[in-house]
């Protein structure tokens, strides 16, 4: 009877300590997949959204075989696919492998939601599959840029509008945050306040978990024709953490506007004498 106990319980064991797998290669043997430094098992893996993870999958050639791939990928996630690869690489018997593939974790994946990441080992007849619950550890503090919208192409001398939209994707409200746009080449820098982004904008519908601000600010009269780079900085939490995009926008100087308003205006009296031209020629 103890016996039997002893069979059953090792084998209960065997289930929780081993990741799932599924398939077998005669040539090769997964000998570990770990992430962050965590082993890939029945246990669940917390992870940071946003951030890059290490994987490394640890295997042993048990015959020969070649063009060998890894990939790993996140089930359940919507709204894109997340995974990646590793380049291909051959199989000897009896020799050990380390492979590293780094994946990133949208910034958008649910907080305490569970998501399933596989990683395959596979050739053009095996494949061997490891899976794993992995689950997002919340963020107190976390904004995102979603969007940065300027006008592509502006006079000098001319005013502009930038609109920057924010989501906040932490467990916190973020409050009194503040957006800069500047253009350090022309020597433009304006700031403003977004009030609050809340946390979870269903508890309270006159709540929002993203918002846009707009700023507006004068080229200079005497910026040189080109292209500058438009900097976004955002800082929130009291000033403890910030985050930047940047984009671009495009200046004529005030020479190349007058130029083009000069043909603009040769060109319509131009229009005009031809008219009036016609309108002589007719009444002869």
């Amino acid at each position: 009877m103890m016996k039997r106990l002893l069979i059953a319980l090792m084998f209960v064991l065997s289930l929780v300590a081993v990741p799932a797998l599924a398939d077998t290669s005669s040539n090769y043997v997964v000998n570990q997949v770990y992430v962050d430094g965590m082993i890939l098992s029945s246990n669940t893996i917390y992870v940071e959204r946003g951030e890059n993870q290490e994987l490394v999958v640890y295997l042993t050639g048990t015959g020969v075989t070649t063009d060998v791939n890894i990939r790993a990928w996140i089930g359940g996630y919507e709204y894109d696919n997340v995974q990646v690869a590793s380049a291909m690489f051959d199989i000897e018997d009896g020799v050990s492998y380390q492979k590293k593939l780094t994946l990133e974790f949208p910034t958008d994946l649910e907080a305490d939601q569970e998501y399933t990441l596989y990683v395959e080992v596979y050739d053009d007849v095996d494949s061997v599959t490891y899976s794993g619950t992995i689950m997002v550890s919340k963020v107190r503090h976390s904004l995102e840029i979603q969007d940065v919208l300027v006008d592509s192409n502006v006079d000098a001398g001319d005013y502009t509008t930038a609109t920057v939209r924010l989501e906040n994707l932490g467990d916190k409200k973020e409050e009194d945050i503040k957006v800069t746009v500047s253009i350090p080449e022309l020597g433009v820098e304006e700031s403003t306040f977004l009030d609050e982004l809340t946390n979870n904008e269903i508890d309270n519908e006159d709540e929002e978990s993203s918002g846009d601000v707009s700023l507006t600010f004068q080229i200079p009269a005497d910026a040189e024709s080109g292209d500058y780079e438009v900097q976004v900085s955002v800082s929130y939490n009291k000033g403890y953490d910030s985050l930047e995009e940047a984009t671009s926008i495009s200046v004529a100087s005030a020479n190349v506007a007058e130029t083009d308003a000069l043909r603009l205006g040769f060109g319509i009296l131009a229009v005009l004498i031809v008219i009036l031209a016609l309108i002589l020629i007719v009444r002869r």
